[in-house]
């Protein structure tokens, strides 16, 4: 055989060896069961508005509670405080607290 066609054969058997171990050493990602995140603070927030028929928006928090990722969100409005819990994953409102505020007047004597 033709040394040159050995030379040729080897180094292409080792090119090729070695792609395959470059190819093979690449990290393995596996599928978690995590929730996507698909809405965004800002809709969140039009949500919760739209559901207190308006108001201003005092706190929003973004937690992870028993494996759903949600915004907590407080409006006040007039003299009612409304505190929701809506799903990041689909903005369905998962909470609605309402509750109204007491406003008592202390006379100094």
């Amino acid at each position: 055989m033709n040394p040159m066609k050995i030379l040729i054969k080897g180094s292409l058997i080792a090119v090729g060896l070695g792609a395959y171990t470059i190819i093979d050493n690449q990290p393995i990602t596996k599928p978690t069961n995590a929730q996507v995140q698909t809405i965004n603070e800002l809709s969140a927030k039009m949500i919760a508005l739209d559901t207190s028929k308006g108001g201003l928006v005092t706190n929003t928090h973004t937690i992870f509670d028993h494996g759903i990722i949600k915004y907590e969100i407080s409006i006040e409005k007039q003299d009612t405080e409304y505190d929701m819990d809506i799903d990041a994953s689909t903005g369905k409102i998962l909470k609605i607290d309402q509750c109204r505020k007491v406003c008592t007047n202390h006379d100094a004597e």
